[in-house]
């Protein structure tokens, strides 16, 4: 009885310390809904999930009760720029933490991990990939431990939106830290799910905490276009609104471009992000947007993640979603500052196709993965070398196939043959320009009309300068070679093809492209991969699909089916969004705007 007495009266001193520090750190008299159940629960020792809407405080779960426990706090993230970010404001506010990811060199990351044992940081943020990484994995046996935060808890499940093969290494992970408490949060995450997040980090006995899906300050709409009406629409949206922020998702990278340019042409102060531009062009366009000197975002699901934006006033999805996690997700971007804002869903009946699209690559049919395996078997064996590799682009390998096939499925395939041990992709490799005198050098040139000057002069030029070495077959740099000869890279590739198309060069262009090295030499019918799984998974897609799809045509309110589907169950209809108003008889173009 008196261990218990001594155990009560800590966790009340520490509890007493951290409505301090809340005050002192963060400037907040009191926490949010959620928040104090899971840092008691911290506290008391007992490993937690909590469920908290976006927005609703999930990384003070984790940071306050770091201050107070003995030990460090390992923080799992899913993204380096949501570390250093996360990072940057606890150093603002006084509290000493890091990160470690690959971004920081080796030196700077020794340096970090003697801190860390010397007790200098109470939190480090590193990504999920880190635990692949031995020597670190071999440190965290030597680190005491207090708490195992792992953020954006649904990506360890498959049957969440966001799925992350590398947060399925952090049941090891945990153990390899002596079991200290885990907390799990995400914003996103049906009874479903949650229930799959204990069983991969092997919680048996666990606190959950949900403070509630309902965004009360949040309007949502879906509104029937055409792609055409669409931009229209998006325009009228982003006018209507004064001051304040917004963001525009779309499905594409093409149709974030396109819808860029269209705003451009109104004089709308907008930016886009996507993956396929460089790190250096995503940094730039995201402080544009926290700054706020970009009204507007138009952007893939490539953006948001970690984003905490107070005056984001609207967010506009061009297409339908995949998922409604992934839905309400994005549109909980809106309104952090618990000011009115809104949620608009542009769709027509084509936008499904797109998705499916999207399943497909990611979910590859048996025979494709059978197909894939028995064109990479096939073309090793043609190596003349006898290695057991094959060096190919995704591109070049669907056209192989016997089947059509998107390449995004192709790669995927490739991934699944990778994690089975199949196959591996040791390295991206790139091979120079090759080209070998085929005849003389005098019935070559001779053979080149005199009418091609262009040609003929490029030719003489890589006669004078590199005889011997075309004549006994050249790999070379286009670049360098261009430059010694004093012409441009254009020009010179130009004549060399020609002169291929004339017989008179044995010709190789350059290449990039994936190694891809065979470690199992197994008939491709008799793959020993779990295709049910993989079929289930491919099941899953399209039944959140469909539920997506649903809510957009569903009569009800928009809010309550949202909190029906992560198992929230809430009698009261939010009396905001476009179903409500119109089962009210109030004109929604008050609210809404006239769409």
């Amino acid at each position: 009885m008196s261990a218990w007495l001594s155990l009560s009266s800590d966790m009340d001193n520490k509890k007493q310390q951290l409505i301090e520090l809340l005050k002192i750190h963060f400037a907040y008299e009191s926490f949010r809904p959620g928040q104090e159940q899971a840092i008691d629960a911290i506290l008391s020792g007992k490993n937690t999930i909590a469920v908290l809407p976006t927005g609703g405080g999930k990384s003070m779960i984790f940071q306050l009760p770091s201050l107070v426990l003995e030990g460090v706090t390992i923080v799992v993230s899913p993204l380096i720029a949501l570390m250093k970010d996360q990072v940057d404001s606890l150093d603002k506010v006084g509290i000493p933490a890091t990160f470690i990811n690959s971004s920081v060199s080796l030196s700077e990351t020794t340096q970090r991990l003697n801190k860390i044992r010397a007790g200098a940081y109470r939190l480090v943020y590193v990504a999920p990939e880190r635990f692949y990484n031995q020597a670190f994995v071999n440190e965290l046996k030597n680190l005491k431990v207090a708490l195992f935060a792992i953020d954006e808890a649904h990506c360890i499940s498959q049957w969440g939106h966001d799925f992350r093969p590398s947060y399925l290494r952090l049941k090891e992970a945990v153990k390899l830290c002596g079991f200290p408490v885990v907390a799990a949060l995400t914003a996103t995450a049906t009874p479903e799910v949650r229930t799959d997040i204990a069983r991969q980090l092997g919680l048996d006995d666990y606190e959950l905490i949900i403070s509630g899906f309902a965004r009360p300050n949040l309007q949502f709409a879906a509104v029937m276009a055409s792609n055409n009406r669409k931009l229209e629409y998006i325009l009228d949206a982003v006018r209507s609104q004064e001051g304040g922020s917004g963001i525009v998702y779309v499905g594409t990278r093409s149709k974030a471009d396109e819808i860029l340019e269209f705003l451009a042409d109104y004089d709308v102060a907008a930016v886009a992000y996507h993956a396929g531009m460089d790190s250096d062009s995503r940094d730039w366009v995201q402080d544009q947007f926290m700054q706020g000197k970009a009204q507007v975002v138009v952007a893939t699901n490539a953006f948001g993640l970690g984003i905490n934006k107070k005056d984001i006033r609207f967010v506009i999805h061009h297409d339908l979603p995949g998922t409604l996690e992934a839905y309400y997700q994005e549109a909980g971007r809106a309104g952090r500052d618990g000011k009115a804002s809104v949620c608009l869903l542009f769709y027509s009946p084509s936008d499904r196709y797109l998705q499916e699209f999207f399943i497909q690559g990611d979910n590859p049919s048996p025979n494709l993965i059978k197909d894939v395996f028995r064109f990479l078997l096939e073309a090793q064996e043609q190596n003349p070398d006898g290695e057991n590799s094959v060096l190919i682009t995704y591109s070049e390998l669907t056209k192989r196939l016997s089947e059509p096939a998107p390449e995004m499925a192709v790669g995927t395939a490739i991934k699944i043959l990778e994690k089975e041990g199949y196959v591996s992709r040791p390295n991206e490799r790139t091979t120079n320009t090759f080209i070998k005198l085929k005849k003389t050098w005098e019935e070559t040139l001779a053979a080149i009309s005199p009418r091609a000057k262009v040609q003929l002069a490029v030719a003489e030029k890589l006669r004078v300068r590199f005889e011997k070495e075309i004549v006994a077959g050249w790999q070379f740099i286009a670049d360098e070679v261009a430059i010694i000869l004093q012409i441009k890279k254009e020009v010179l590739n130009r004549a060399i093809k020609k002169m291929a198309e004339q017989e008179l060069l044995e010709y190789r262009p350059p290449f990039k492209g994936t190694e891809i090295r065979i470690l199992k030499f197994s008939d491709p019918d008799d793959l020993e991969l779990d295709f049910r799984s993989l079929e289930l998974k491919a099941e899953r897609a399209y039944n959140k699909l469909n539920e997506m799809e649903s809510y957009v045509y569903s009569p009800l309110c928009r809010q309550q089916y949202i909190l029906k589907y992560f198992g929230e169950a809430d009698p009261r209809t939010c009396g905001r969004c476009d179903n409500c108003l119109k089962q009210n008889r109030l004109p929604a173009k008050e609210y809404l705007g006239d769409y």
